[in-house]
């Protein structure tokens, strides 16, 4: 719809975009726990930088490859790193919820 409307630039943000921008752009907008319109904006600008009149086409190519339907025709290395990224950002968010845990029950 944004290409219909002229609007090759634009950059819809949701979650999975904000993924994308994190493992492949800038690691540290995972460091914040929601996307907020702040992040909204640097993901915008993250692929307006690097695909300056192409960002909107880059956003639905990048968005389409992480549907696993499209996996299969993905070059292997870029599925492993996909992968490996997914793994620890569980890790992560695993870790995040037990110090959570041990905070609470340190305080009851």
């Amino acid at each position: 719809a944004l290409f219909s409307l002229d609007q090759i630039e634009a950059i819809p943000v949701d979650t999975h975009v904000w993924h994308i921008a994190c493992r492949e752009y800038d690691p540290s907008l995972g460091e914040v726990k929601s996307l907020t319109p702040t992040v909204y904006k640097r993901v915008g600008e993250l692929f307006r930088s690097r695909f300056p009149s192409h960002a909107g086409w880059a956003h639905s190519l990048l968005f389409v490859a992480e549907l696993p339907s499209f996996r299969g025709v993905l070059p292997t290395d870029i599925v492993s790193q996909m992968d490996e990224w997914r793994e620890q950002e569980r890790a992560k968010k695993v870790a995040e919820k037990e110090a959570k845990a041990a905070r609470s029950s340190t305080n009851d």
